[in-house]
């Protein structure tokens, strides 16, 4: 009888420890490791192309050279920190981050200003050397009202709002943690 309790026991132990090393739980992101993605990294890119025939536009000069910081936290939670050209004030867009197998996957919570820097509501960058960068059509199109005051050539134009086009966004890491 002591034999069929340990086997039972065993068979048990062997049973958990298999389900654990398969447990393909959502809460443990799969990815780069978590060191090499923390840091603060500035905007060195943000251009958008809308669909049609207008030139591609330079936002990052109407925003400012070095107005515009990333943060990676170890907390997985993230940071977009900007003084905003039209108004002068300063914002702070919060967001979460998962690692990627090439970069991170940043989601910016429902109710933050993402939007006022033609950002999306979430983004997949690629990291390469320090840089991250998204490279795409833009996931939710840009306000076509937000455009035109980073773009005020864009404003005679007929665009849609949103406005549909290619958005480029590069940030290089700066200080990592």
């Amino acid at each position: 009888m002591r034999h069929r309790t340990v086997s039972r026991l065993a068979a048990v132990a062997l049973v958990g420890l298999f389900a654990v090393a398969c447990d393909d739980s959502p809460t443990e992101p799969t990815g780069l490791p978590l060191a090499e993605v923390i840091g603060s990294y500035g905007l060195t890119s943000l251009t958008f192309d809308p669909q049609g025939s207008l030139p591609e536009a330079n936002v990052r000069s109407t925003l400012g050279a070095n107005n515009v910081r990333l943060i990676l936290a170890e907390n997985r939670t993230a940071q977009v920190v900007y003084q905003d050209p039209v108004s002068g004030l300063f914002t702070t867009i919060t967001a979460s981050f998962q690692t990627t197998e090439t970069g991170v996957r940043i989601s910016f919570n429902s109710g933050s200003p993402y939007r006022q820097l033609l950002l999306s509501r979430q983004m997949e960058f690629v990291l390469s050397n320090g840089t991250l960068t998204f490279g795409d059509e833009s996931p939710d199109g840009v306000s076509r009202d937000r455009l035109i005051e980073l773009v005020p050539a864009f404003e005679g134009e007929q665009l849609l709002d949103p406005t549909p086009g290619t958005l480029r966004v590069t940030f290089t890491l700066e200080t990592a943690a």
